[in-house]
């Protein structure tokens, strides 16, 4: 069962190869329709907004938001303050949310028995299991230039690939540390077991620019593939591992 449905301002695949009834993936979308009306920053009457315009206290927001705050500030101390909810006093743990509610739509499924199944959100991947042909599943890495190309292909069995970059929405990613826009990257894909940790460190890396992939590189079990501006990759050890590495004078494709 494949469903794709527009939620979160972005399109979302959910690919389920096992037998399941169409009440879970339903179930999968009610989720994030729920996520979205609590956290979109372009509805009014969401909890962020409503925060933000002083008319809800982020204490009594919920227990949503609470739970969200609450991983903000594991990864703030996790990232040295580079990742952080609150950006010039006003809610954002957007770097957090996508990567977050994939996680729970991934827990859904689980709890449904599936075990075989991929969900991407905007480009953001979780994969379990094997795909329809009981092959790896296949993700690109999108190119962040080419908007129909792709700039790595990896096979991330059971795991979780997230991108960040600037060229979807413009320079939107902020340097929590020091308050200016980050541009020093095209964009940044961290692979690894947890999409949420996926999320914010591939948001981290590419706020950090150059020093993205050595931050990437204490963390275990993470890979890192940044592209530059002159369209040349590099990438840490883990991503290695992870995906392989092409002929030294393969530039992205």
């Amino acid at each position: 069962m494949r469903e794709i449905r527009h939620v979160m301002g972005m399109p979302i695949t959910v690919d389920v190869v096992d037998s399941v009834r169409g009440g879970v993936v339903d179930a999968v979308f009610a989720d994030l329709n729920l996520i979205d009306r609590t956290f979109s920053p372009f509805l009014e009457t969401s909890a962020v907004s409503r925060i933000n315009r002083g008319e809800l206290a982020a204490a009594d927001a919920g227990a949503l938001v609470q739970q969200v705050l609450d991983l903000c500030r594991l990864y703030e101390v996790d990232t040295d303050g580079y990742f952080t909810a609150w950006i010039g006093g006003r809610l954002d743990p957007s770097g957090l949310v996508k990567g977050w509610a994939i996680d729970r739509a991934c827990s859904i499924l689980d709890q449904h028995g599936c075990r075989n199944y991929l969900v991407d959100a905007g480009g953001d991947v979780q994969t379990r299991g094997r795909n329809h042909d009981r092959q790896p599943w296949r993700v690109g890495i999108r190119h962040p230039i080419q908007r129909d190309r792709v700039a790595r292909v990896v096979h991330p069995e059971g795991l979780a690939v997230a991108t960040s970059g600037n060229y979807e929405k413009g320079e939107h990613i902020v340097n929590a540390r020091t308050g200016e826009r980050a541009n020093g990257l095209l964009s940044f894909t961290v692979v690894g077991q947890d999409i949420l940790a996926c999320d914010v460190y591939a948001t981290v890396g590419f706020a950090m620019g150059a020093e993205g992939l050595a931050f990437v590189d204490r963390k275990r079990g993470f890979g890192a593939y940044a592209i530059h501006h002159d369209l040349s990759a590099t990438w840490n050890p883990g991503f290695e591992a992870i995906a392989g590495v092409p002929p030294a004078d393969e530039p992205p494709s």
